[in-house]
């Protein structure tokens, strides 16, 4: 299983791929095109990442010890970025994930789409995922 460092690493490179700015942030568009809708029935206030502009709903569960993330933004760039956390994250050895340092965003030009209220947005929902693979590694 590829680690989510090494995830990372090749979703920079496909970002970069990508091309201009503009083409970048057209791929964080395409990532939140592949996370599923949530229910707007499971869309509710215990479950809102607090720190965040937009809103997410963020669920975590495990299978077999290792984490699982369902969530959803009223916000497409941040839904890409949920998506990129699934792909990085779901599935992974708890300790793994929380080793894991997340900077794909500051590493492309990504980092211009994000002001500094959505970087303390994704950092709130970073912490929040990190912190149930924490409690899976107890």
């Amino acid at each position: 299983m590829e680690s989510p460092q090494a995830i990372q690493e090749r979703i920079v490179r496909e970002i970069e791929r990508a091309g201009d700015s503009f083409d970048q942030f057209d791929f964080l568009l395409s990532k939140a095109a592949e996370l599923p809708e949530m229910p707007e029935e499971r869309k509710i206030a215990d479950v809102l990442v607090k720190d965040c502009q937009s809103q997410v709903w963020l669920y975590l569960h495990d299978i077999d010890g290792r984490p699982v993330i369902e969530a959803d933004s009223d916000t497409l760039m941040i839904r890409g970025t949920i998506q990129i956390l699934k792909d990085m994250f779901d599935g992974q050895p708890p300790q793994a994930v929380v080793d894991c340092d997340v900077n794909y965003i500051q590493r492309t030009d990504l980092a211009y789409a994000f002001d500094s209220k959505r970087v303390a947005g994704q950092a709130a929902i970073v912490a929040r995922i990190k912190e149930f693979a924490k409690g899976l590694c107890a």
